[in-house]
This record gives C-alpha cells, sequence and structure tokens, in this order.
C-alpha cells in the first residue's frame, strides 16, 4: 500500500488521507521519505511533513531557538516561564536554581526532548543535567519548572485544530492482575496494526526492568503484585528519566479549551509565523485562563506530530490529517474540481 521506504507513522497517514482526498502522495525521492509529493495532474505541491512552502524560512530557524521564541512571547505579553541561557555550570546557573527551586535544564537548539532534564532541585543534579544537555547543544537553557497539567495545542492555519492533554504513561490496577500483567496487557493493546501499520508499544518489562523496579518500588509495590482495583501505578519517575524517553497517554480534550487560551496560543503560533504548530502549555486547567502565576507556553513546536490526535489514548479521534490537506492543498482541490480530475 505505501512506497518503498515509508516507515514514519506520520508521513504514512498524510499519503493514506491524500490519497483518499483523491491527491497523489508519493515520495520525491525514491526509498527516502523527508520529501513527499502531492499533485493533481500537472499541479503539485513538496512537503516535509507538516513543513512546506507556507513556512517561512525565518520561521523554521526561530522554532529552532528556544531563546528567540522565548524572547519573542514575552514581549508580546504571554506566560513564558521565566529563564537564562548559559554556556556551562557556574554560579549563574547555581543562583537561577536557588531563586526558583525546581528547574528544567535543556539544549538551547535541541529538538525531540532530546538532553531534556526536568525537575532538578540540587546542585548535584544541576551539574549532571547541564553535562547532559551540553552533549545535544553548545548552549544551555535553564527554565523555571511550572507544575500542573501538560496539554499539546495543533494550530492549523490560525486556528485550533485539536488539544492532547498528557502525562507519563501508567498502569491501572483491575484487583486480579499483577503489575507485570498490567504492563504486557497494556502493550497488547497499544501494539496496533492500523490502515498505515503498527501503531506503538510502550515499554517492555525485559527491556527496562531494573529502571521499572525502581520507579514501582518507590510506589510500595513490584512487579509481581497485584494492585487494588482503580490503583495507578506510574511507570516512569520524572525526575529520574530522559525526557525524551518518556513514553506518554495522549487523551483528546478539543472541546474544553477555554476561548481565552485558544485565542493566545494561535497569536504565539502567529508571532513566530509557524502556520501549522505544535504548542506545549503546562498549565492547571485548560478550561481556565492561562496566567503568569498558574501556568505557561512551554515551548512552540514547527514540526509537530499529529499522530496523537489521530490515535488518542483517550476522547475523540480528530481528523487533523485532512484539516493539513485541505489548507495546505486547496489550489490542488479546486483545480481537481474544476477540471475533473
Amino acid at each position: 500500500m505505501f512506497p518503498k521506504g515509508i516507515h514514519n507513522l506520520q508521513n504514512r497517514l498524510i499519503i493514506s488521507k491524500a490519497r483518499e482526498m483523491g491527491i497523489a502522495c508519493d515520495p520525491l525521492l525514491e526509498g527516502c521519505e523527508d520529501f513527499l509529493k502531492l499533485s493533481v495532474g500537472d499541479k503539485q505541491i513538496i512537503i516535509n511533513k507538516t513543513r512546506s512552502h507556507r513556512l517561512p524560512l525565518i520561521a523554521g530557524l526561530l522554532a529552532k531557538n528556544k531563546q528567540a521564541c522565548n524572547r519573542l512571547l514575552h514581549e508580546q505579553g504571554m506566560p513564558v516561564p521565566s529563564f537564562i541561557v548559559i554556556p556551562e555550570m557556574g554560579s549563574e546557573a547555581a543562583d537561577f536554581l536557588k531563586r526558583h527551586g525546581s528547574i528544567v535544564v535543556k539544549p538551547l537548539d535541541a529538538s525531540s526532548s532530546m538532553g531534556v532534564t526536568l525537575d532538578v532541585r540540587t546542585e548535584d543534579e544541576l551539574e549532571a543535567a547541564i553535562r547532559l544537555a551540553g552533549v545535544h547543544g553548545s548552549s544551555i537553557m535553564l527554565q523555571q519548572y511550572v507544575t500542573g497539567i501538560d496539554y499539546r495545542v495543533l494550530i492549523i492555519n490560525g486556528e485550533v485544530a485539536a488539544v492532547n492533554e498528557y502525562r507519563p504513561v501508567y498502569v491501572e490496577g483491575n484487583g486480579t492482575s499483577t503489575v507485570r500483567a498490567l504492563i504486557k496487557q497494556l502493550n497488547q493493546e497499544r501494539i496496533e496494526m492500523t490502515h498505515i501499520g503498527e501503531y506503538e508499544a510502550f515499554p517492555q518489562v525485559d527491556a527496562e526492568t531494573e529502571r521499572l523496579l525502581e520507579v514501582i518500588r518507590a510506589q510500595g509495590t513490584t512487579l509481581d503484585e497485584v494492585p487494588d482495583a482503580g490503583k495507578e501505578i506510574e511507570l516512569y519517575d520524572l525526575r529520574n528519566s530522559a525526557a525524551g524517553k518518556i513514553s506518554e497517554f495522549y487523551k483528546d480534550c478539543t472541546e474544553i479549551i477555554h476561548p481565552e487560551n485558544a485565542r493566545m496560543i494561535i497569536q504565539a503560533a502567529k508571532t513566530l509565523q509557524i502556520d501549522v504548530a505544535g504548542v506545549d502549555v503546562r498549565c492547571r486547567d485548560i478550561r481556565t485562563p492561562i496566567s503568569r502565576d498558574q501556568g505557561g507556553i512551554l515551548e512552540v513546536n514547527a514540526l509537530p506530530d499529529m499522530t496523537h490526535h489521530v490515535f488518542p489514548h483517550g476522547g475523540t479521534t480528530r481528523d487533523v490529517v485532512r484539516l493539513y490537506l485541505e489548507y495546505l492543498c486547496q489550489e490542488l482541490l479546486e483545480y481537481k474540481t474544476y477540471n475533473n480530475v
């Protein structure tokens, strides 16, 4: 069904949906999925997942520089957690930690949460986090750690397309199964064969037993104990897990975002000139207007993953790929209709 070499799930979703809409979609280069060609007749558009000719070069560059992004958003009066940028461990870093008590350490220009350490509280943790971040970038950002619930808001062409709440993966006791069995069942449920291929699996006990043992032991249980029905057992410790390796549950909550929050997040994407953006927000409740004392914008991504909106772990599935293609391929679709292609 899919061209040779197309393994990325987002690309598979785009190809499948484009063909469903009567738009030809194939790799520009055989065996390479960096670029997809969308075409109707002799009209065509080249894309890289959610990046297209409609994303200005400056927007892509800004999105990679967290300091520049935060500065621009702050100038617009948006709630952005306090931050500094440093080259290495020193008194400035130690003073920032002392001032805020809990911080996030991340490479200034890295992506996919690589090198990010959350909820750093001690100088020893700070030194280790700065060393890790330094592997992934030449400059390091320290940012105030904001407590609350994490949300990812997908913006397409100046509108909220979908909102997901997310949290690290956990299992819930049923009163009869061990933690080990619950994890196995969770993975069996999530290794799905869909129309785009195998979706995802959460951590396997065999591959991560030592880490899992440490995390669940801290919650007063073991892999072979049976938790009470309804008891949640977290499978990750945010303070001791690499941010880029934390599997997460995504739950759709598009219908409940407060209009003021929607307007602010749309403006954040516009400020950075990003037409298709994934805006990460942490706050107490997305249903309440966000202010600096109860949340903030953590990051604006210019290459958002749409798969979790199509396959959430709870709530309504959102046909965001169709929305994306309707926005991007308006000229192609009009040409198709006019010429009866």
